[in-house]
């Protein structure tokens, strides 16, 4: 894999350190949490992941496909049957006044394969959130991060949960009303024993039960353990 220029990488490793210092002092700062996520994203930590993610079989097949189907706007998903995967996930986004990413834009080159990883990603962020049951509290993002830093093993999801866990270590209570080393625990151990996430076509179940997403993933019994007192479907 390429080694980025040393000085380039110095230069990207000081901006995180200060958007660490930031996200240690404020876990909300979404400007920092960005910043911090955008420039990992060029480090030899994050390109190891991806070259561990595109030997994955299934990830690989949507990579090779650019598998991209249909995203239904906000006003569609939450229109699905309740419980389904498209009305929890319309619901999540509705409630943050979003609405799902556009396809990307990529050439067929290799660069625009881990460009399109890193676009599905993120699209794909508020459907995990509705599969495993994490709401889109401080504590719910921290289970998240525990889930995606154990299947993607991005370094900014790791640096992430370390901001949370030393901003826990000086203010101790979470407003969400779980405590930030429970709800990573969980995202840690999910994460650890599911299958790839970023494999699945989601497209082609909107209107299928959480349940029976979570069966088809093998995953029922590790929601059982969602620590959360109010999970989502």
């Amino acid at each position: 894999m390429p080694v980025p220029n040393a000085a380039i990488l110095q230069n990207q490793l000081l901006h995180i350190s200060v958007d660490m210092q930031h996200l240690c002092d404020n876990t909300t700062d979404i400007k920092s949490a960005l910043d911090l996520l955008n420039r990992s994203y060029k480090t030899p930590a994050a390109a190891a992941a991806r070259q561990r993610l595109h030997s994955d079989p299934g990830i690989a097949a949507l990579v090779q496909e650019r598998y991209w189907g249909e995203w239904p706007n906000v006003s569609t998903l939450i229109r699905y049957p309740a419980g389904s995967l498209g009305y929890v996930y319309g619901h999540l986004l509705f409630d943050q006044g979003l609405e799902p990413l556009a396809p990307p834009q990529l050439s067929t080159d290799t660069s625009a394969a881990d460009s399109y990883l890193q676009h599905r990603i993120r699209a794909s962020h508020d459907v995990w959130h509705a599969i495993t049951g994490c709401p889109a509290t401080i504590a719910g993002e921290a289970a998240l991060n525990g889930f995606s830093a154990e299947q993607l093993r991005w370094p900014g999801s790791a640096l992430l949960l370390a901001a949370g866990l030393i901003h826990r270590s000086f203010e101790p209570t979470d407003p969400d009303g779980l405590d930030i080393g429970l709800a990573i625990a969980y995202g840690l151990r999910l994460g650890c024993f599911a299958p790839p996430f970023l494999a699945e076509r989601w497209e082609q179940g909107w209107d299928l039960p959480l349940n029976t997403w979570r069966e088809k993933l093998n995953i029922t019994e590790l929601i059982e353990s969602n620590p959360f007192t109010s999970s989502l479907g």
